[in-house]
């Protein structure tokens, strides 16, 4: 995950650098935005506002810069702590992360640009897009993708005399996304993030419904802790909660510990 930042909230300073990275149930989880988020603008005078179930007593995350970009990222973190008392699912945690989306955006639909990558772990992706443009700019501020797989072809960058043979680079079996807030190269298959649209990408693949989620899931690659964390299960799954101590949950770790 890297990050250009244009900064047009915050200081231009170390703590305000993108990608910015926290520790929740032993996982380490990354975020970049790009964007305007009018809900959480630095203002001394006024708190960030929570998202979810989130109480303001209970805040485990807050943010060390004075970017909207952490602001928001922290309160993302708090309301996912907040809301499960197990890991949750691959398909639980994309329905939930939308719904947030569809919080922050709420009543400030607008004014409000909001693109991100959300890093959770060592496999899993999430990217969203609220694309717009600020006043005055004649810059588009979206989100776009590419998925790359055999057969390779030689690629041209846009915005320079540059080529690559991905041939040269890759093995066949291999498959990578790139995800960008614009196209990169003058190859086919760039794909424009509808609005409000949220993809998890997982092995260079995306996936937008539960069923793509669960299978990814299924497959051994949903969130993995270091840490004794306890998983939501199946049932658990069905039913969003079971009763502390309840004989279904497990203790998850690295398949390579």
């Amino acid at each position: 995950m890297a990050h250009v930042r244009y900064a047009t909230q915050g200081e231009v300073s170390l703590e305000n650098v993108h990608p910015f990275s926290r520790e929740m149930w032993g996982i380490h989880w990354t975020f970049s935005h790009n964007g305007e988020v009018p809900k959480f603008s630095h203002d001394p005078q006024h708190q960030h506002p929570v998202l979810g179930q989130t109480k303001r007593g209970s805040l485990s995350y807050h943010p060390v810069g004075d970017t909207d970009s952490e602001a928001v990222f922290c309160a993302i973190l708090n309301a996912l702590r907040c809301e499960f008392r197990h890991i949750p699912t691959l398909p639980v945690l994309h329905k939930f992360i939308k719904k947030l989306c569809d919080e922050i955006i709420a009543g400030r639909d607008d004014d409000t640009i909001f693109n991100f990558l959300l890093g959770c772990g060592q496999y899993t992706l999430f990217a969203f897009s609220w694309p717009g443009q600020r006043p005055g700019s004649k810059v588009w501020n979206g989100l776009y993708y590419i998925v790359r797989e055999p057969p390779y072809s030689t690629v041209k960058l846009i915005d320079c005399d540059y080529s690559i043979d991905f041939n040269k680079v890759t093995t066949p079996g291999d498959r990578v996304a790139v995800i960008t807030t614009k196209p990169l190269t003058n190859e086919k298959g760039w794909k424009e993030f509808k609005r409000g649209e949220l993809l998890m990408f997982d092995h260079g693949k995306p996936y937008s419904d539960p069923e793509g989620c669960a299978s990814v899931e299924r497959e051994g690659r949903g969130l993995l802790s270091n840490k004794c964390f306890l998983k939501m299960t199946p049932q658990q799954e069905r039913g969003r909660y079971a009763a502390p101590g309840s004989p279904t949950t497990t203790c998850v770790s690295p398949p390579f510990a």
